[in-house]
């Protein structure tokens, strides 16, 4: 039960360094899809949390997704000056769809996909990579909306009367992309890593 627990322990501070590392290098924790789609990009790094909870089980997933949040709102906080810095200075905003990520998406996989064929896995994963997206980003924006709400934050740029539509005028276009992202890179590394996890007795 050590031995394993110490493996759990490992491969969790592996995610959060992944994490941590996305953070710091901007390509590496959002895709830049401008390239080729003017003006779109992709957050990537909740499909790190995700397969952390695929692989780990919930709580772990739940962990990663904490590390994410609190960096995001000590990044918001030492960076000040944009709208998105303000929306993370809230706590529960920067927090809970953070570990909601790690949490839910980990439930779901031991719920429904472990121990499942190879082909409903495969599908199922590349399902959880597009709730990911959306978990992060319905959670952000709801969020955000009662945060801003609730405080009466002013803030050059941020309309006084519909802000929810404002938000998911600005996040739709990128959520879109987000999701197909999500559905690829969860369903291929998902795949890749699941069958390593298992034989080194990593089962959620």
């Amino acid at each position: 039960m050590t031995n394993r627990k110490t493996k759990y322990y490992m491969i969790t501070t592996l995610f959060v360094a992944i994490v941590l590392i996305q953070m710091i290098i901007p390509w590496l924790g959002v895709m830049p899809l401008g390239a080729f789609v003017i003006g779109a990009s992709a957050t990537i790094i909740q499909f790190t949390v995700a397969l952390s909870g695929i692989l780990l089980g919930p709580k772990y997933g739940a962990i990663v997704g904490f590390f994410w949040g609190t960096m995001s709102f000590i990044n918001a906080l030492t960076h000040p000056g944009t709208i998105g810095s303000l929306m993370f200075q809230n706590p529960v905003t920067a927090l809970l769809p953070r570990i909601l990520v790690g949490l839910l998406i980990g439930i779901l996989f031991n719920m429904f996909l472990r121990n499942r064929s190879a082909t409903v896995q495969t599908v199922g994963l590349g399902i959880l990579g597009v709730l990911a997206a959306l978990i992060n980003t319905v959670g952000v924006v709801i969020l955000t909306v009662i945060g801003f709400t609730v405080m009466h934050t002013n803030f050059t740029g941020i309309p006084d009367h519909h802000l929810l539509n404002w938000l998911v005028g600005i996040v739709s276009f990128n959520a879109i992309f987000e999701m197909i992202v999500g559905f690829i890179l969860v369903t291929v590394i998902g795949n890749i890593l699941l069958p390593v996890a298992q034989r080194s007795g990593i089962n959620g």
